[in-house]
C-alpha cells in the first residue's frame, strides 16, 4: 500500500475530519473511500459515454421514458426485464 503526504486547506481538513467522525471512520479511511467513490463515478461515466456514443439520443430517451412509464411501486425489476426494456 502506498503512503502519500497530502497538503490541504485547514478548513477542508476540519470538514473531512468531522464527516469521518460522523461515519465512525478514520480520516484516512474517509479519504480513501471518498477517492474510491470519485474514481468509480468517473469510470462509470466513461463506460456509459463509450457505450452510448453511437446511440441516437432521441431513441434512447424514448426507450427510457417508455420504461419509466411501466415502473410502479413494488418489486425491483430483474436484470432480464431491464435488458428487455432497453432493447425496446
Amino acid at each position: 500500500m502506498a503512503t502519500l503526504s497530502l497538503r490541504m486547506r485547514d478548513d477542508l481538513k476540519q470538514k473531512a475530519q468531522q464527516l469521518a467522525k460522523e461515519q465512525g471512520v478514520s480520516l484516512n479511511a474517509f479519504i480513501n473511500a471518498t477517492l474510491a467513490a470519485t474514481i468509480a463515478q468517473q469510470e462509470t461515466l466513461t463506460f456509459f459515454s463509450d457505450r452510448l456514443k453511437d446511440v441516437d439520443q432521441e431513441t434512447l430517451h424514448r426507450r427510457v421514458m417508455k420504461f419509466m412509464r411501466k415502473t410502479r411501486r413494488g418489486k425491483e425489476p430483474s436484470v432480464e426485464e431491464i435488458e428487455r426494456a432497453v432493447r425496446g
